[in-house]
């Protein structure tokens, strides 16, 4: 990808509609198991997954100034999302970006782009990111502990400034900001798991904000 080489994990199950875009920041790697764990829930499931580690190549870690420059982050999204449609199999999914409201703005840019193929965004957590623009294209899923009440109130201001034809929140129940514990996160993955199987009746399963 422009003489840099990424490396992702990409899956896809048979009669998968769509393909889950896994992205952890540079910093997440605590954060990889519980992805992992995701991906294949998600792919037992029927959804394809492309799980990426980071954006950034192990040098370009090393420079500070790259793992904040959402420009590049989100081109080397968007360049990976436009290959996605390269590959057999995958050309025909819908495509959809799974990460963490700390890294939103990478993912925002990317979908926000006016010949983005990406469906929706789904956002985990408290934190969000900034939106430099207005309009997304894609639908908003914010996945947030029932508990986390400063995160609803950030969030809620973030997202209120997005034009989008569904934005919705799914509150995981009795869970503070964080979902380290396995039945919390497996509530997290299966609230996606709705997301893809049922997309026509995402107003009425997911909450307004």
């Amino acid at each position: 990808m422009n003489r840099v080489q990424l490396k992702g994990e990409l899956f896809i199950p048979s009669q998968a509609a769509f393909l889950a875009v896994l992205v952890l920041d540079e910093k997440e790697d605590k954060f990889a198991d519980r992805f992992s764990k995701m991906r294949n829930f998600l792919n037992e499931r029927g959804v394809a997954t492309l799980f990426l580690k980071g954006l950034l190549t192990q040098e370009e870690r090393e420079i500070h100034a790259n793992r904040s420059d959402i420009n590049l982050l989100s081109d080397r999204l968007s360049e990976i999302t436009k290959q996605i449609k390269n590959i057999d199999g995958a050309n025909s999914l819908k495509i959809s970006y799974i990460g963490s409201s700390a890294i939103a703005a990478r993912m925002f840019r990317a979908a926000g782009s006016s010949d983005s193929p990406v469906e929706s965004l789904i956002l985990i957590g408290n934190g969000l990111q900034e939106y430099s623009g207005k309009f997304l294209n894609a639908s908003v899923l914010n996945i947030l502990g029932e508990l986390d009440f400063t995160g609803r109130i950030v969030n809620r201001s973030v997202l209120s400034k997005i034009e989008s034809s569904i934005k919705k929140v799914y509150f995981v129940p009795g869970s503070p900001s964080h979902f380290e514990d396995n039945t919390k996160w497996f509530m997290v993955s299966e609230a996606i798991q709705r997301w893809y199987l049922f997309p026509e009746k995402r107003s009425r399963e997911f909450s307004e904000f």
